[in-house]
């Protein structure tokens, strides 16, 4: 799934996109609610993000928005709560929409599949590479595109941590703990101090140019959708 700065990108493009008078506070709380998804781990996102639990075999889990606006589309006004949504619909495009171009998951036997048990080996759709689905989650392949391509989306949409996002007033979102923005604000520090963009041109699987595209109409579609 993309991570904090795929999703601080986003926000920054839906913000630039939307037709409202947005106050320092709307935006702090607004790219607040986009980072809280991911404030869980691993097995706890199954809650945070909407999951099915019926697709939890999956390789690719989109988050079911259905889910989340049965529960919540009555308080979009709110900027965290719009901002949630955000980043479940980025998650949500992300799987259904660039996951298929960028890899294609096989069984020992060279079949299709979609199920994580049943998964060997994955082609990379950039270059038509075949490794094992080890070495494709692995910061060699997948995990690394992220590290190495930070630095070009903080630059490229302006990204930094000039506001306190932990300071948010109201979480309706009961499914989080706005307290646990603080690990984030950690966590995203600590990567925007790493970043290193000599690297940027040694990605594996992403394309940059495919990236900021989807980002560009993800982030378009979802003002329309909104408005």
């Amino acid at each position: 799934m993309p991570g904090y700065i795929m999703h601080m990108a986003e926000a920054n493009l839906i913000m630039s996109k939307m037709q409202r008078k947005q106050t320092a506070e709307w935006k702090r709380d607004f790219i607040a609610g986009n980072l809280l998804p991911d404030t869980k781990k691993k097995l706890a996102k199954v809650t945070s993000h909407f999951w099915d639990p019926a697709t939890m075999d999956r390789m690719a889990i989109s988050p079911d928005l259905s889910r989340f606006l049965h529960k919540y589309e009555s308080m979009l006004e709110n900027p965290v709560v719009l901002g949630y949504y955000a980043h479940l619909y980025l998650d949500e495009q992300f799987v259904k929409a660039y996951w298929p171009q960028m890899a294609t998951f096989y069984d020992n036997a060279g079949r299709v599949r979609e199920k994580k048990e049943n998964i060997t080996k994955v082609r990379i759709g950039k270059s038509g590479k075949i490794v094992s689905r080890d070495d494709f989650f692995s910061g060699a392949y997948y995990y690394g595109d992220y590290s190495k391509l930070n630095n070009y989306f903080i630059e490229k949409y302006q990204i930094n941590l000039n506001m306190d996002y932990t300071k948010i007033d109201d979480c309706p979102v009961v499914e989080v703990d706005s307290r646990d923005l603080y690990q984030v604000m950690q966590e995203l520090s600590a990567i925007m101090s790493l970043c290193d963009r000599t690297k940027e041109d040694q990605i594996q699987v992403f394309s940059k140019e495919k990236l900021c595209q989807f980002l560009e109409e993800v982030s378009e579609s979802f003002v329309q959708m909104i408005c």
